[in-house]
């Protein structure tokens, strides 16, 4: 499932516990707002992953660096993806 499919899933649940109708735009605003707090909480979950690299293969630095650049890579290009999916 994609960040769009996400968080219209999220803006029907918000729907349903407040209890009423949303306009379109309540609902592309916050759809907006849900799928970028998913991106930031993304984006947080692959800087901790460095800092774990980083932890755990402090005794080869190159390796650590290696790893963790690694991962903001991919984070990096996940979001895009899913950025382009908007």
């Amino acid at each position: 499932m994609n960040l769009k499919d996400r968080s219209q899933e999220a803006v029907q649940a918000a729907r349903e516990v407040l209890g009423a109708e949303l306009s379109e735009e309540q609902k592309a605003a916050l759809s907006k707002v849900i799928e970028a707090a998913m991106a930031d909480a993304m984006r947080e979950t692959a800087q901790q992953s460095g800092e774990a690299a980083l932890a755990c293969c402090s005794h080869d630095k190159d390796m650590a660096h290696k790893i963790a650049d690694e991962i903001e890579r991919s984070n990096q290009a996940l979001i895009a993806n899913l950025s382009s999916l908007r």
